[in-house]
């Protein structure tokens, strides 16, 4: 997406280092707004003019740097993302290089379910169960902004937003095909999950110590391994 404006962000992203650099997208340009955050080695924000005028002019999409961090958005970026309703875009630099644009959000084709990288907040374990559901399912469940390592954290995002989004709690001699289940992996709370397959399978995105790691593969395994690590069964009201 935007694959025209690819060397463009990168070179600016560059060139704004250590701050984050943001650039708004209209038909037929991407035009580089100054970031007036008071923090912009942290975040950006957009000032109100230069938002009205490519709201105006018809604003496709928002892209950001991330200067020394990984191309995945915060959960402050997904709850921007969400509320823009348009795609976003990061482009992670360290100053000298800067990787190729990401992007997520409304518009944005969904990877196959099978064999995707893992990218913190766009192909995580949630994003997965998320597309399911959704292109398996027909049921479009809630987005959950969330931050790296949120489960070191204090938060509970699975069993709250899982509640939320129509969800309950079942005995796992119950669970079938489609149920989604909650893990406990080094954490003191579930910090991944999948959907139950047919045949004891599991489909689940299972991650590393890495915010942003292209080894690590969605896929379809033998829930058998683990059954000692799962701790919740959940099935939608819808099914």
């Amino acid at each position: 997406m935007f694959y025209e404006y690819h060397e463009q962000l990168r070179a600016e992203a560059i060139a704004a280092y250590p701050n984050e650099a943001v650039w708004l997208i209209t038909p037929g340009e991407c035009r580089r707004v100054k970031n007036v955050s008071t923090e912009p080695t942290l975040t950006f924000r957009v000032g109100k003019r230069a938002m009205a005028s490519a709201m105006q002019r018809g604003l496709l999409a928002i892209a950001h740097s991330h200067p020394d961090f990984p191309a995945c958005p915060s959960a402050a970026d997904m709850r921007g993302q969400i509320s823009s309703g348009v795609p976003w875009g990061i482009v992670s630099t360290d100053g000298e290089t800067a990787a190729e644009p990401i992007w997520w959000g409304e518009g944005i084709e969904r990877p196959p379910l099978i064999g995707r990288g893992f990218r913190h907040g766009i192909a995580d374990c949630y994003s997965l169960i998320r597309d399911y559901y959704l292109l398996e399912l027909g049921i479009d469940l809630p987005e959950f902004p969330r931050d790296w390592e949120w489960w070191h954290k204090g938060e509970d995002l699975y069993r709250d937003g899982f509640k939320k989004a129509g969800f309950r709690v079942i005995e796992a001699s119950e669970a079938k095909a489609g149920d989604v289940w909650l893990a406990q992996l080094r954490s003191k709370v579930p910090s991944h999950g999948g959907v139950l397959l047919d045949g004891g399978l599991g489909l689940h995105h299972p991650s590393t110590t890495n915010a942003v790691d292209a080894s690590r593969i969605s896929r379809r395994e033998p829930l058998a391994r683990w059954q000692h690590h799962i701790t919740h069964w959940l099935r939608h009201e819808a099914l």
